[in-house]
C-alpha cells in the first residue's frame, strides 16, 4: 500500500535524547496545535506505563507513523533508547519507497547509519516554530490549511484578510473593525467533518 494512502496512528514520531527535550517539546506542542498526530513520549505516559517498551516502541518507530523525525546530537548517539528507536526506524527506511527518516541535526556528531547524503535540517538555524512549519509542509497539511482559508473567505459575507499566525488563524476586517484569532486545530477539525459552516460561519463567531 502506498504511504500516502495508508492510514497511520501518527503523522510524525519524534526521536530525541532527553537533553534535547526542551527544544523538541516546543516542536511537539506546535505540531499538535496545528492538528498533526504526534507521537511524543510525554503525551503517552499512561499508555507506555507497564508496557514492554522494547517491543512497544519498536512497533511505533517502525510501523505506526508516516514519518520519523530524528533530532540528532552527541546525546542522541550515546543513549541506549535513541539507538533502539533509530534502528527500528532504519528497518522501515530500508524497505520504504521515498523518505521516512527526517533528520534534524543539533550538532555535527556522526550517527551510525544516518549518512550525510540524506537531506537534513540544521536545528541551530531554525526555531521550533520554523521546524514545525517545515514538518507541516512535508506532510502536505499546509495545503489543507490554505484550502480552509479559501473556504472561509468564500463563505463569509464580509471582506476579511485571513492568514496563519503561529498556531492560529488571524481574521482582520476593516469594514467590521474587527481583529480575532482562532486555533487552527479547532477549525481544521470542523472543516474535516464538513461542519465548519454550521459550527463557525453560520453562528457568526466572526462578525459578518
Amino acid at each position: 500500500m502506498d504511504k500516502d494512502s495508508k492510514i497511520f496512528d501518527y503523522d510524525i514520531t519524534l526521536s530525541f535524547a532527553g537533553e534535547d527535550r526542551e527544544y523538541v517539546r516546543k516542536v511537539a506542542d506546535n505540531l499538535t496545535e496545528l492538528g498533526v498526530k504526534v507521537f511524543y513520549d510525554d503525551y503517552y505516559k499512561a499508555d507506555l506505563w507497564g508496557e514492554n517498551l522494547f517491543t512497544h516502541l519498536d512497533e511505533i518507530y517502525q510501523n505506526k507513523s508516516k514519518y520519523c523525525v530524528m533530532f540528532l546530537s552527541k546525546n542522541y548517539r550515546d543513549k541506549v533508547w535513541t539507538n533502539h528507536e533509530r534502528e527500528s526506524a532504519q528497518a522501515r527506511a530500508i524497505i520504504e519507497k521515498g523518505s521516512y527518516i527526517l533528520p534534524i541535526r543539533l550538532d555535527d556528531t556522526e550517527i551510525p547509519g544516518i549518512r550525510r547524503t540524506i537531506g537534513y535540517i540544521d536545528g541551530n538555524k531554525h526555531t521550533p516554530d520554523e521546524i514545525s512549519q517545515l514538518i507541516l509542509k512535508k506532510l502536505g497539511l499546509n495545503n489543507e490549511i490554505e484550502e480552509l482559508i479559501r473556504y472561509i473567505e468564500d463563505n463569509l459575507l464580509s471582506d476579511y484578510k485571513i492568514k496563519q499566525v503561529g498556531t492560529d488563524l488571524q481574521f482582520i476586517s476593516e469594514t467590521e473593525d474587527y481583529e480575532g484569532y482562532f486555533p487552527i486545530r479547532l477549525l481544521l477539525e470542523m472543516y474535516r467533518i464538513d461542519m465548519i459552516f454550521e459550527m463557525f460561519i453560520l453562528p457568526g463567531l466572526v462578525p459578518h
